[in-house]
């Protein structure tokens, strides 16, 4: 995992990162990067966005947004929802 200057901007250590990489809630392909939706050992909720690749390059870690939440419920209703808007 190799994180970037962006990634580490809203101070989310490594150690949560490589935990929600490990075991995410949810996995949200969005064209050449995924979203990773998972929780941190106090149960908080991240988006962490990832470049596929050997190693994997995290692009972005922050605490999860509200505007990420419907990937939580149904993904399918979510993508409809977001291209209805």
């Amino acid at each position: 995992m190799r994180l970037t200057r962006s990634a580490r901007k809203h101070g989310i250590a490594p150690d949560e990162i490589r935990r929600v990489l490990a075991a995410p809630l949810r996995t949200v392909a969005q064209g050449e990067v995924e979203l990773h939706i998972g929780l941190t050992a106090r149960r908080d909720l991240l988006e962490v966005v990832v470049a596929p690749g050997d190693p994997v390059v995290v692009l972005h870690a922050m605490r999860l947004r509200p505007s990420n939440y419907c990937w939580l419920t149904d993904p399918v209703d979510a993508s409809r929802a977001r291209l209805e808007s």
